[in-house]
């Protein structure tokens, strides 16, 4: 993995921060920090407001929520609904696409704003290699996000 997160968006999924491992979450904030200190915007995806306020969600998150995006659907052009479609059936498969319906529409926003998306959530990441060939999107665990983060920062 040898990429810049300085060239593109970054996008973070909410469970990079409070969910998975703790050096995951660790990482997730150490990068956003170092980030945000060279003056590099990152948006944190979440579905829905109260994902954010969770009680066991971490007080800076509940803070920079306003600054957040949220899930919202908009009309879609038939082409970004194929495209849409093809992310579900890539990592839905044959099974319950409600349960990961948000985690589908975040790595699709991802792959049509930015070039970066931050998640510590199995079940997305196992499929990172073929959505980086098929979108072009690097969907990237947080530890390893933080050494790209470091490695091309100016400051850190």
């Amino acid at each position: 993995m040898n990429f810049n997160p300085y060239n593109d968006f970054v996008f973070f999924d909410s469970c990079a921060f409070d969910g998975g491992r703790t050096d995951d979450q660790e990482a997730s904030k150490r990068a956003r920090e170092i980030l945000e200190k060279n003056k590099k915007k990152v948006m944190l995806m979440h579905s829905i407001v109260s994902e954010i306020r969770n009680p066991n969600t971490p007080d800076w998150i509940q803070e920079i929520e306003p600054k957040s995006r949220q899930t919202v659907r908009l009309n879609l052009t038939d082409e970004e609904k194929g495209t849409l479609r093809e992310i579900e059936t890539i990592i839905a498969g044959n099974g319950g696409l409600i349960k990961r319906e948000a985690d589908c529409f975040h790595v699709f926003e991802a792959q049509k704003y930015g070039g970066y998306f931050v998640t510590s959530d199995i079940g997305i990441y196992k499929h990172s290699r073929i959505i980086k060939q098929k979108f072009g999107l690097n969907i990237v665990k947080p530890t390893a996000f933080l050494e790209l983060v470091v490695k091309h920062s100016e400051e850190t």
